[in-house]
């Protein structure tokens, strides 16, 4: 079984899945928060599933993971409906390339929070004030659905659709 993503410039990211029967199983992650799920036959015909929003999508990821979040544990729950997360790979034009993480006042422009720069060299979970932005690095970014649409607009080639 093999399984790609592929990031959809303006769009999302395409998640696919390669099944045993010889169809693949397409889920396109939109950075509006809603997904649409496909089927792919062994001929490369595709047959739309679903288009999901954000809490349906929630709830068939809690059905998959065969129950591991809690419905009833609130704080997990709160913490799917009201948090968005981000993973946004930074372009040679991006603003943020050789800024610190302090001096380019990402959480004071957007009131998002770089939670993590993921880097093949080693990536830095909790980044401190001092770390640099290199281009290639992949920013892991949390805070409300508002805020994480604020950074892409700021900060990024993916904003939002509007």
């Amino acid at each position: 079984m093999a399984t790609r993503q592929t990031e959809l410039p303006g769009v999302g990211t395409k998640h696919s899945i390669d099944l045993a029967s010889g169809e693949e199983l397409v889920v396109v992650e939109h950075r509006v928060g809603h997904w649409e799920l496909a089927r792919v036959d062994s001929e490369g015909n595709t047959t739309p599933l679903a288009t999901l929003q954000s809490r349906e999508a929630g709830e068939l990821g809690r059905i998959l993971s065969r129950g591991s979040i809690s419905v009833e544990d609130s704080r997990k729950q709160m913490l799917f409906e009201e948090f968005s997360i981000d993973w946004v790979v930074l372009d040679d034009d991006s603003p943020l390339i050789g800024q610190t993480l302090q001096d380019s006042g990402v959480r004071a422009r957007s009131g998002a929070s770089v939670i993590a720069i993921l880097r093949a060299e080693g990536s830095m979970a909790s980044p401190p004030p001092e770390a640099r932005f290199q281009e290639g690095d992949t920013l892991v970014v949390m805070g409300h659905r508002e805020q994480v649409e604020t950074f892409l607009r700021l900060f990024s080639k993916l904003a939002p659709e509007s």
